[in-house]
């Protein structure tokens, strides 16, 4: 019986955004914003359907905000992301996708591709080398919040000075039960697991 009620207070918890909150991974130490001079978003998978590759919904809404910053700013906005995952040969990468989908509703942003990554790592290894040869030092940094943290510091540990930016997913009732809390959690986990990798293997 004990166990059953820890169980369900376990559960009850994972939906409450107040607790949710509190599991993100923390963000790096923060840093002054002097002059970010692009906007970069990093792909969050694609799906293959009907025939083509899709980019997946956390993919789009990353990418959304990013360019409603970009369009904001009035900055060019890198979207990154390769071809992990595809099964068929002639595909699309996620940063072309991406930059069709902001070509086609975000007309008036210019848009950089970087399409050779397949891992965060490699996002901002390869974004750094393209946006170094443009003079770019200083961006905006786009990302799911639970995704940031590894995020982060990957461009930094690459000499880039990236600053935070996300749509929110929680509400803002934090008391108040959301599935999209609870759909957060199992991201949530495997961001901690990830950063312990990263930490053994690239920082």
């Amino acid at each position: 019986m004990l166990l059953t009620w820890l169980v369900l207070l376990v559960l009850v918890g994972a939906t409450l955004p107040a607790v949710v909150r509190g599991m993100l991974p923390p963000l790096p130490a923060r840093q002054p914003v002097v002059r970010p001079q692009a906007v970069v978003v990093l792909g969050a998978g694609r799906r293959y359907q009907r025939g083509r590759y899709r980019l997946s919904d956390r993919g789009l809404r990353r990418l959304r905000h990013a360019a409603e910053l970009a369009e904001r700013e009035g900055l060019p906005l890198l979207v990154s992301g390769g071809q992990k995952g595809a099964r068929h040969p002639g595909q699309p990468s996620e940063a072309s996708l991406m930059a069709t989908a902001v070509r086609r509703r975000w007309p008036g942003v210019t848009v950089i591709e970087e399409s050779a990554s397949r891992n965060t790592w490699e996002n901002a290894r390869y974004s750094v080398d393209v946006l170094t040869l443009r003079g770019i030092d200083e961006i905006w940094l786009v990302s799911d919040r639970s995704h940031l943290s590894r995020a982060l510091l990957c461009f930094r540990h690459q000499g880039m000075l990236a600053h935070p930016s996300w749509a929110r997913r929680l509400p803002r009732q934090a008391w108040v039960p959301s599935a999209g809390a609870l759909s957060m959690v199992p991201e949530i986990w495997y961001e901690w697991l990830a950063l312990a990798w990263y930490q053994l293997r690239y920082f």
